[in-house]
């Protein structure tokens, strides 16, 4: 009772700040504490969040963008973890050498390198998909070489001792090793991902949340562009908790198995892991996703590319559009 207790007042000190900033959110407009116009009450947000739910192209938009999020970081994936392995292992000191130099091409902005990927691979979602990779790139590749490089030694030396090549020793002692941190470096280029795919988005699609977004600011829609941006953090927290919970299924075997037996010495039944079907299960969710996703942006780069502009308004939400909320 007192540990249920006391997660009970964990959880509402954790979410009190919430709380409390949507009561002001609430207040602050109808007292005219801010001008309602541009902030309008959360209330207010709420129905536009629901009007938007029944609306059918929402999902056109959150299917286009988690397409293009997932398909920009599998492109810096397939990049950057074996060129990781290459520098880490393999050429160290070519890695050592040209170490300065991506470490400042990890600091440009992929907005000014805009007009060269339009440059090479034109204006359609090629780009933008580069763009993504980009970002996603190097939080990878530089956690895949610090991984491969911090394997242990004696883990290395009991391999070799048995006679294994150098590509098993890679592919069978290094790479599991060093995956747990080549997994964190994924997870910050996946948030990093979601975000700089926003900003793409706003600056030339036809779908996705960004937008949806800039095509509200665009028209004056105010509560519209409040409740894309409210998609856009649940997204984001959304994205961050199923990266947490795909390292628990992937790297289960580093937690801790002390309370599995004690429970087990007690006669208790250990608490349920995720293993590898959750992780099978997953996997097939995420190509399914890309399969369809894939469909769905050639169907909406098509329609743009072939319907006049104010046509295409109609289906994706300027004033034609019904429910602006204001």
């Amino acid at each position: 009772m007192d540990n249920r207790w006391a997660s009970l007042r964990h959880f509402l000190l954790r979410w009190s700040g919430v709380a409390l900033f949507l009561v002001l959110w609430e207040i602050g407009p109808r007292l005219e504490w801010i001008d309602p116009y541009f902030v309008p009450p959360f209330s207010t947000i709420v129905v536009e969040i629901g009007r938007l739910l029944t609306e059918n192209y929402l999902g056109i938009h959150i299917l286009v963008s988690v397409w293009r999020a997932l398909t920009g970081l599998l492109i810096a994936l397939a990049v950057g973890i074996p060129l990781g392995i290459a520098l880490g292992r393999v050429y160290p000191r070519i890695a050592e050498a040209i170490s300065p130099i991506l470490r400042v091409l990890s600091q440009v902005n992929p907005f000014s390198l805009l007009p060269v990927f339009v440059l090479f691979f034109g204006i359609g979602e090629t780009a933008k998909l580069v763009v993504v990779g980009w970002v996603s790139l190097w939080p990878i590749l530089f956690y895949t070489i610090t991984a491969t490089r911090d394997v242990d030694p004696v883990q290395e030396k009991s391999a070799a001792s048995m006679g294994i090549s150098s590509w098993d020793m890679i592919l069978k002692v290094i790479l599991p090793a060093a995956l747990p941190t080549i997994f964190v470096g994924i997870r910050i280029g996946a948030t990093i991902t979601f975000y700089i795919l926003i900003a793409a988005e706003m600056l030339g699609a036809s779908a996705g949340l960004g937008y949806l977004v800039h095509n509200a600011a665009m028209n004056y829609q105010i509560p519209r562009i409040y409740a894309g941006a409210t998609f856009i953090v649940i997204f984001g927290y959304l994205l961050n908790r199923l990266l947490l919970y795909l390292e628990k299924l992937l790297f289960a075997w580093r937690e801790d198995t002390s309370s599995t037996i004690t429970a087990t010495s007690k006669g208790v039944a250990p608490s349920w892991r995720p293993g590898r079907g959750s992780v099978y299960a997953a996997g097939v969710a995420l190509f399914i996703v890309i399969i369809f996703g894939g469909i769905e942006v050639q169907k909406v780069n098509q329609e743009a590319a072939s319907v006049d502009p104010g046509s295409h308004s109609r289906h994706f939400g300027t004033p034609v559009d019904a429910g602006s909320g204001n």
